[in-house]
């Protein structure tokens, strides 16, 4: 594995904020990004070829205004949510298209030691991240280095930037990463990057490819936490809702509480509103299981059911009313439908009445598609019809 331009000393994460605030605008490609973003040559290929991903049009390299550009456009101040993404794009390895294949994976050594060494059972290990006693001993015949000096240098780089993500060493010898303050932002932004090279792939593909990558490693926490999450951010992430989270820091009291293996403190009103969201996504993954589980793939309006390679099957978990501001709907599987992705289309755009009483299905606006009488419903699955009743009174067209 080659450590290529990692030997440079980038002087810290707050860099990064820096030059992409300085450097960023949407279309901008990587030159004229490096051109802008107040770096030189060599700290500036460092931004774009660890940190950044970008899309190829052209014959040239556009950078991606993903989750991690938005974050540090939006945050006025540079924090340690910030500092988290960074590490997390760093470890990640997914930079996107790229025209040199060299640049297809820069971060492959830091993803090697974070999921192979420094992740151990259920979490970080944190003297592994001690750089004399682990860190260079563990890369040492991996890493394609010139040089001691090289070897080094990327050590102390890796080093300095993790420090700089302010994690806490718990009394069991776990790194506490605060992942509910900053890891339901990394799931997006694994889907944006995934999704670059693979822009079709559904709730199930990406799902899939979250477990393959093991994101779990990359965020320091036990494969639970992804577990109770990932069903539901996926779900989130495709039918665009992720604007619900945004990161709030912990406490110096959760600090200091983590620090001397005491119970966690009295959340605070920060600490509430993070419960709300994280609890909201097990929510919505919770319910796309029960769909899925109920209907194994079938659609409740045309009875297909759409096969995928792998055995596996391609659906969608589609809200009656519609969740958010005007139509606030409940997000609850009283309130969703397993649908085929084409089935998903229609509805959402107003083209099929279902009749509250008998359920009974009419395509709209010429649409001859083949499907049931009336809509398949389990004994199981609980609909709450009046909310079909919102539906024809204020969705229909």
């Amino acid at each position: 594995m080659r450590p290529l331009s990692f030997t440079r000393n980038l002087g810290g994460l707050k860099k990064v904020y820096e030059a992409i605030r300085k450097g960023y605008v949407p279309g901008i490609t990587v030159k004229d990004f490096r051109k802008r973003c107040g770096l030189n040559a060599d700290l500036s290929l460092l931004v774009t070829e660890f940190f950044l991903c970008t899309q190829v049009r052209n014959s040239e390299e556009y950078i991606l205004g993903d989750t991690l550009i938005a974050q540090t456009l939006a945050r006025t101040k540079y924090d340690k949510a910030l500092a988290r993404l960074y590490f997390f794009a760093l470890n990640l390895n997914l930079p996107g298209e790229r025209l040199r294949p060299e640049h297809r994976e820069a971060g492959a050594l830091q993803h090697f030691l974070i999921t192979q060494y420094i992740y151990q059972d259920t979490g970080w290990i944190n003297n592994h991240f001690d750089k004399n006693d682990h860190i260079q001993p563990a890369i040492r015949n991996v890493g394609d280095f010139e040089s001691g000096e090289a070897l080094r240098k990327w050590v102390n780089n890796y080093w300095f930037i993790s420090q700089q993500c302010s994690f806490v060493a718990r009394t069991d010898g776990i790194t506490e990463t605060f992942a509910d303050t900053w890891g339901i932002l990394a799931l997006r932004l694994f889907f944006e990057r995934y999704s670059v090279l693979s822009p079709s792939a559904d709730a199930i593909q990406l799902v899939k490819a979250a477990y393959q990558h093991e994101l779990h490693k990359l965020i320091g926490v036990p494969v639970s936490w992804l577990d109770e999450r990932l069903e539901g951010a996926a779900d989130m992430f495709l039918t665009k809702e992720f604007y619900i989270f945004e990161p709030s820091e912990e406490s110096n009291e959760e600090r200091k509480a983590i620090q001397a293996g005491n119970d966690s403190p009295p959340p605070g009103a920060a600490a509430k509103r993070r419960k709300v969201t994280i609890d909201q996504v097990i929510r919505r993954g919770d319910n796309v299981k029960f769909l899925k589980e109920t209907y194994t793939g079938t659609c409740q309006i045309s009875g297909v059911v759409l096969r995928i390679p792998g055995g596996s099957f391609t659906v969608d978990c589609a809200h009656i009313r519609p969740l958010g501001v005007p139509h606030n709907g409940p997000d609850d599987y009283r309130n969703m439908l397993s649908l085929s992705p084409s089935m998903h289309r229609l509805f959402d755009r107003g083209c099929i009445r279902i009749d509250p009483g008998s359920l009974s299905i009419m395509l709209l606006h010429g649409n001859d598609i083949p499907h049931l009488s009336k809509l398949l419903v389990k004994p199981e699955h609980p609909l709450s019809r009046e909310h079909f009743a919102y539906y024809n009174e204020n969705l229909l067209r």
